[in-house]
């Protein structure tokens, strides 16, 4: 019992040296419709996050971009993480159908501020993920200022971030070049 509780002692006191398994990601997220979503890193545990869904079956188009901080569980594969950033969303009004059919509606275009709480599992290559995101409308012309939406991700990791214990070892062991003698 002694040994598992060291254990785990030391998973949440080094807990903070950990960070996320990759640099760059891409893929695609399901949530209100079918889309794509890139990562990058841009900190030791901070990422920009860039979600587009063209509205392609739903007709509810999504552009969003986040800044994210994570924050580890146990290990640097598993975490969650929090943000907040910019979205613009554009629809289809369903509540005034009622022009012939022949005539194009004019679609609703909203943006604001828009903020994220989620989790990610890297497993090799891929990362899986889950998203809640809330998105707050500023303007005059609608009485519903919060709108949500959540989704599920799955992203290949395009550049992987080397480890600090693997790249402390490389440079242990690194030849040093000798000095050229003149």
């Amino acid at each position: 019992m002694n040994r598992i509780l060291i254990l785990l002692w030391f998973g949440f006191a080094f807990n903070p040296l950990m960070a996320q398994k990759y640099n760059t990601l891409g893929g695609i997220r399901v949530g209100d419709d079918f889309g794509l979503s890139g990562t990058q890193r841009i900190a030791d545990k901070t990422t920009i996050d860039l979600t587009f869904q063209p509205g392609t079956f739903a007709g509810n188009r999504l552009l969003l971009l986040t800044a994210n901080q994570h924050y580890p569980l146990l290990t640097k594969r598993l975490n969650f993480f929090i943000g907040g950033g910019l979205y613009q969303k554009r629809y289809e009004n369903i509540f005034e159908k009622t022009q012939p059919i022949d005539e194009v509606s004019s679609p609703i275009k909203r943006s604001g501020i828009a903020f994220n709480l989620g989790a990610e599992l890297t497993l090799g290559k891929l990362t899986i993920g889950v998203d809640y995101v809330p998105l707050v409308h500023f303007g005059n012309e609608s009485y519903r200022r919060f709108y949500g939406t959540s989704g599920l991700s799955l992203k290949y990791v395009f550049v992987e971030r080397e480890s600090k214990t693997k790249k402390f070892f490389k440079d242990l062991f690194k030849k040093k070049d000798k000095k050229k003698k003149k």
